[in-house]
Parts: structure tokens; C-alpha cells; sequence
């Protein structure tokens, strides 16, 4: 028997409290480190996520712009925030281009699939190739590259999106079993723990707040950035 718990508006939650946390990990003075440590399943969740949006989506050029227009938003707020109170903590976050490109990305991958004309399918693979490139210089890198490719062409396979998402994941302890390597620098191995969230995962949207989840996502990155810099003062 297969147990299925959590819908997509409870999985959003969860990862929304988590992320609250590792952002206050982020950017609040002396927060015990394992704040961060909670932060590093919460992409892989949205990652997931957009997979299931991509693949359920009515629309998917206003669900793109949405994500690059938020993308935008954030990027100017952050930037002149920076401006308006700067100091040694930039503000690197911004997982709406990451969750862009790579919706971009599969929505070419999704064209090619479907095109019959081969000089079709060379134009569309160039363009992929051209987005996946853009999404290396975004947040989440190689690494939101990987989930989403994953996530989408295993979704109907839980073992092989396992091995597969578990291998990813391993990259980060590959050459350096040192506790100081895997516990204070390169702890994004731990990203590994989101599995069970993804293998619990019921397959029903649930409650629908998605602009909730547009808006404190900046909002609350931004806040803590302001709270951040008059406790350094």
C-alpha cells in the first residue's frame, strides 16, 4: 500500500516555514547553523513543484511570465535595497529566474518531443541548449538544471527519480568526508532529505494561494535583510 500524504498547498507550506527559518539563518547574526540546514530541502520541493504545474498547467506562457515577472520585481528591489543600506550581506537570492529558465527549458524539451519536423527539432534544440546555459548563471545553477530534468523525465518512475535525485545529491560529499566540509561548508547534501516530501506527495494541488507564495518570497528576503542590517549597526 502506497501512503500519500501531503498535497501541493501543504508541501508549499511546509517548505515556506523552512525557508523562513533558513533565511533568517541567512541573514540574522548568530542563528545556530542548523537554521540553514532546514533550507536546503525547500528548492528541491518548488522544483517539484514546478514540474507538476508545468505538466498541469492550462496555461503555460502566462505560468512563465508569471515566474519572470516576479523575477524582475525581485531583482529590483533587492538591487536597490542594496543601495538604499548597503553592507557585507548582498542579497544573492533570486529562485523565480532559476524556476524560469528551467520551466523555459522544459518547455522546449516539451516541443521537441512533440515537433515531427527535424529542422524544427534542431532550431527548438539550439534554443534549449541556449536556456539551459542562461539557467547556469542563475541561483540555483547546474543544481535547479538537474532537479528539473529529474523531476520530469522520472516523474512517472519513483525508483529511478530516487537513484537518480539521491546521485545528485551525493555530489556535495564527493573527495571530502571531513565533519567541517559536510556540516559547515558544504552542507547542501543534505537537500537529499526532501525525497520523502516528494515520494509523499499525493498528486492533488490542494488549496490555491499561489500569490501568497509569489509575494513572500521577496517580502520576507527583504525584511530580513533590513532586520539583519540595523542588528550589525
Amino acid at each position: 500500500m502506497k501512503i500519500k500524504i501531503f498535497n501541493g498547498f501543504q508541501l508549499k507550506m511546509i517548505m515556506t516555514i523552512l525557508m523562513l527559518l533558513d533565511h533568517i539563518g541567512q541573514f540574522i547574526p548568530d542563528t545556530p547553523i542548523w537554521f540553514r540546514y532546514l533550507g536546503r530541502i525547500v528548492a528541491p520541493i518548488f522544483f517539484f513543484m514546478l514540474v507538476e504545474g508545468f505538466i498541469h498547467t492550462s496555461n503555460r506562457w502566462n505560468y512563465m511570465k508569471r515566474l519572470f515577472t516576479w523575477g524582475f520585481i525581485m531583482f529590483g528591489g533587492s538591487w536597490l535595497l542594496e543601495l538604499i543600506l548597503p553592507y557585507e550581506k548582498s542579497i544573492p537570492n533570486n529562485i523565480f529566474f532559476s524556476l524560469g529558465t528551467c520551466f523555459a527549458l522544459l518547455y522546449m524539451i516539451d516541443l521537441i518531443k512533440n515537433a515531427e519536423d527535424r529542422k524544427v527539432k534542431s532550431k527548438l534544440t539550439i534554443y534549449a541548449i541556449g536556456i539551459g546555459f542562461l539557467a547556469l548563471f542563475t541561483e540555483a545553477s547546474f543544481l535547479g538544471i538537474g532537479m528539473a530534468l529529474i523531476f520530469y523525465f522520472f516523474r512517472d518512475n519513483k525508483l529511478l527519480l530516487s537513484i537518480s535525485y539521491i546521485a545528485l545529491s551525493s555530489i556535495f560529499i564527493l573527495g571530502d568526508f571531513s565533519y567541517e566540509n559536510l556540516f559547515l561548508i558544504n552542507y547542501q547534501w543534505m537537500m537529499v532529505f526532501s525525497l520523502p516530501f516528494i515520494l509523499l506527495y499525493n498528486g492533488e494541488k490542494g488549496r490555491s494561494l499561489k500569490y501568497f507564495f509569489y509575494g513572500f518570497y521577496p517580502s520576507h528576503i527583504w525584511i530580513l535583510y533590513i532586520v539583519g542590517y540595523f542588528l550589525r549597526k
